[in-house]
């Protein structure tokens, strides 16, 4: 099973937050989906941020971080 940094902008940091909510490898990370993984995450610690889970969610589609185009953009 893959590291969960292995993900496209996912460091060790946000590895270690993932190891913390119980979620333990990259398809455990995909499986949860954004809304899933970010609510554990919250629910153990980490403090709510709008980048953070931005972050998790262009990550889990492939993305990189900066990739907000067209309508996501005006959100």
């Amino acid at each position: 099973m893959a590291d969960i940094s292995s993900i496209r902008n996912l460091d060790p940091a946000y590895q270690d937050a993932c190891h913390r909510a119980g979620i333990s490898c990259a398809q455990d990370l995909h499986s949860l989906g954004a809304d899933k993984a970010y609510a554990r995450l919250l629910e153990t610690g980490t403090k709510p941020h709008f980048i953070g889970y931005y972050v998790l969610v262009i990550a889990l589609q492939g993305r990189p971080w900066n990739d907000c185009k067209g309508k996501e953009n005006k959100l």
